[in-house]
């Protein structure tokens, strides 16, 4: 499990480096590429699925451990859940406000 949130919680973080460095040229030209532009969609498509798909493991662990009367260790990998997915989801939403329709 830990290996799965580590790369979820990697994947906007990416996503973002991503994005600013090929604003501010420090891909030394890479992002000028078929291939940049293949994990740029990549990354866009995928990012908020594996997020979302985080969000509702953790919310499901959770609620299982409240059921079951466990004293759940805190809300905090629920929490951080839902702060990536929002970010993933912001994250989306810049690249779609950038694009331009000719």
């Amino acid at each position: 499990m830990l290996v799965f949130r580590t790369i979820v919680a990697s994947l906007p973080q990416i996503l973002l480096l991503l994005l600013v460095g090929g604003r501010l040229d420090l891909l030394g030209g890479w992002n000028r590429t078929d291939s940049a532009l293949g994990v740029l969609i990549l990354l866009f498509f995928v990012t908020p699925v594996a997020t979302a798909i985080l969000l509702v493991v953790e919310t499901v662990r959770y609620g299982r451990h409240v059921k079951r009367g466990i004293e759940p260790r805190s809300f905090a990998m629920t929490g951080l859940a839902i702060v990536l997915f929002l970010e993933a989801l912001a994250i989306d939403l810049f690249i779609l406000s950038q694009l331009r329709m000719h």
